[in-house]
């Protein structure tokens, strides 16, 4: 598989680094280089520091974590939990067996298939590529899958009536339209492509589709103008929005570089997709983390529909602690959905016609996702 790092741009940056004492966050925040960014940020954190895939298995209302998260016992490696694979699958019903004896592992059912391989970090499920946590480990003559990745992302996706709480509603939508103003986001200047004047015209067109399904749609910006980071995340708890998309396009320095790219937020207690070694900040708690199995179901069907409609290249279901995602109180998603650094992606995106069909793809993931929920009910 291809893998390319991710841009981290200032309307993406991960803001929160925690356990590392007031003097150090404000160090970060100083090497950040802007001091909007370390106000609000020190203020955030000292609060912070008070503080379908779903066919393939049985429904009901019982906690995910319980029985499947034991199943086959638990061991450590690398300083995190991880669970025995096929011990895990049989609770969810998927027969488990190697593709390469020791190294690959398919779990299958009738309606899923799951392809996991020692020591990536990602994995497939019905053919779309989908992150980890943790690495997949070897041992003791069978695959051993992250604690947190069984509890909040996988187990989520094949039984979402296993989730424990109460099931998200789904009737208020805010939308993002990512950059505005002063900051233009990724700009392809040789096809005068301006980010922050496409998302725009992206959520406009998914606000007219949702309204007519019956959703009262929101959108921190309707004009071309800059909205602070943090305002973002505010404006959705205001209005008490029930679900949170932020629209983006990508870059990245090497131009061949295309594809969509789905993100949600880290789980605590785990690296995000783009970094290399686990961090002690990694562990702080976040307000959007109560939300940690749902945004793994919304990002799939979010990330199945666009990679599906779209026809583009698979860059994967991924994570990050983008400012906009960590400070929500609904679960939430950002989509990369082309790269504009890329000559041909970005003409695709230049024509009205292909954000059309980046609207009805996002659109189509709400869908899906509001599916996931009424099988979350029972």
């Amino acid at each position: 598989m291809t893998r390319v790092p991710t841009r981290v741009t200032t309307t993406r940056i991960e803001f929160v680094r925690a356990g590392l004492g007031l003097s150090r966050i404000r160090d970060f925040f100083d090497q950040a280089g802007s001091a909007l960014c370390r106000g609000i940020g020190l203020l955030v954190v000292c609060a912070l520091a008070a503080t379908s895939v779903a066919e393939a298995a049985p429904r009901g209302r019982s906690s995910t974590s319980a029985s499947a998260e034991s199943a086959g016992g638990v061991k450590t490696f690398m300083g995190a939990s991880y669970l025995d694979l096929k011990g895990w699958a049989a609770k969810y019903g998927l027969t488990a067996t190697w593709v390469e004896a020791g190294r690959r592992m398919k779990l299958s059912s009738d309606y899923t298939t799951l392809v996991l391989e020692a020591d990536q970090r990602d994995l497939m499920i019905n053919g779309l590529r989908v992150y980890l946590g943790e690495p997949m480990v070897a041992s003791a003559g069978t695959l051993w899958l992250g604690t947190v990745d069984a509890r909040d992302l996988l187990g989520p996706l094949l039984r979402p009536a296993g989730v424990a709480g109460s099931i998200p509603r789904l009737k208020v939508i805010c939308l993002d339209p990512g950059h505005g103003g002063n900051d233009t986001g990724t700009q392809n200047k040789a096809l005068k492509l301006d980010e922050k004047r496409l998302t725009l015209d992206v959520a406009q067109r998914v606000k007219t589709q949702l309204e007519a399904k019956g959703y009262k749609v929101l959108m921190t910006r309707t004009t071309d103008k800059y909205v602070e980071l943090e305002d973002r995340a505010d404006y959705a708890n205001r209005a008490r929005a029930d679900l949170f998309i932020s629209i983006h396009f990508n870059a990245f320095a090497q131009v061949s570089v295309n594809g969509t790219e789905t993100y949600i937020l880290t789980r605590r207690g785990q690296r995000s997709s783009s970094s290399s070694k686990r961090e002690p900040t990694d562990n702080i708690g976040l307000p959007g983390h109560a939300a940690d199995p749902w945004n793994a179901l919304l990002g799939y069907a979010m990330h199945r529909q666009l990679v599906g409609k779209l026809q583009s290249f698979d860059r994967g279901m991924k994570f990050a602690r983008f400012k906009v995602l960590t400070l929500l109180n609904c679960p939430g998603v950002l989509l990369e959905s082309g790269y504009l650094t890329n000559d041909a992606e970005g003409r695709k995106i230049a024509t009205p016609a292909y954000r059309a069909e980046i609207a009805a793809s996002i659109v189509a993931g709400v869908d899906s996702y509001a599916a996931q929920l009424k099988r979350a009910d029972g």
